[in-house]
């Protein structure tokens, strides 16, 4: 989209808050509004399936401050060029300059996002506390565990390799058998075949595991 946007803006088809149907801005604001909502939705969805999961880590605070610092500041945009559609942000004019309503709006976008960052910032601090890392300093053996480089830590952020891996993890036939097994057996339906059941018994244990271990290297 943003791609699109820069290009949309070079012929001229797209200005912050034109909401005319011959504007790329109005078709824009639409898909995000969607994209949006169907994050908020998937995420809520995410929380309920593994909050008992999560309980020990606190994800509430969490995922309400960095989505809302995403998704708050977007509708906080989109309001903005509602009210200077509505005429409510004049343009300012001098003798030697003039601003339109768009720039004007986008320079209360900036200002009140600079100030909501103080408070972000202060919330983030204890949504995301240091101490939680205090107990794994020390190895196994008692000593001090090594610190990753800035560069190492960069990359692995930056690798999508955990994203294919889930995909072909989620996709696999293996998986999708675990999974019709599972809600079978909350459904009360008819029970699987003997091979099934012991795969889908492994696909659980791994499943356990492997989440055991992801929990203790974070």
């Amino acid at each position: 989209m943003a791609v699109i946007t820069v290009v949309l803006q070079a012929f001229g088809k797209y200005r912050d808050g034109d909401f005319n149907v011959a504007s790329g801005y109005l078709y824009a604001t639409i898909i995000y509004n969607i994209s949006v909502s169907l994050s908020l939705y998937a995420l809520f969805l995410f929380y309920f399936a593994t909050r008992e999961l999560l309980v020990p880590y606190n994800p509430v605070l969490k995922f309400f401050m960095v989505k809302s610092v995403i998704f708050l500041s977007f509708w906080q945009g989109m309001l903005l060029a509602i009210l200077e559609k509505c005429g409510a942000i004049p343009q300012i004019t001098s003798a030697d300059f003039s601003v339109g309503e768009g720039t004007v709006a986008a320079g209360y976008q900036n200002f009140i996002i600079c100030i909501e960052m103080f408070f972000a910032a202060v919330a983030l601090r204890h949504a995301f506390t240091y101490k939680v890392y205090m107990d794994k300093r020390l190895d196994s053996y008692g000593r001090c565990a090594p610190m990753k480089s800035i560069s190492s830590s960069l990359k692995e952020t930056m690798n999508p390799g955990d994203m294919v891996q889930d995909a072909i993890h989620n996709f696999s036939p293996a998986y999708q058998q675990y999974t019709q097994q599972s809600t079978l057996e909350r459904g009360g339906g008819p029970p699987l075949s003997r091979s099934h059941s012991n795969l889908s018994a492994r696909g659980g244990d791994n499943e356990k595991t492997l989440l055991l271990s992801s929990d203790d290297e974070f």
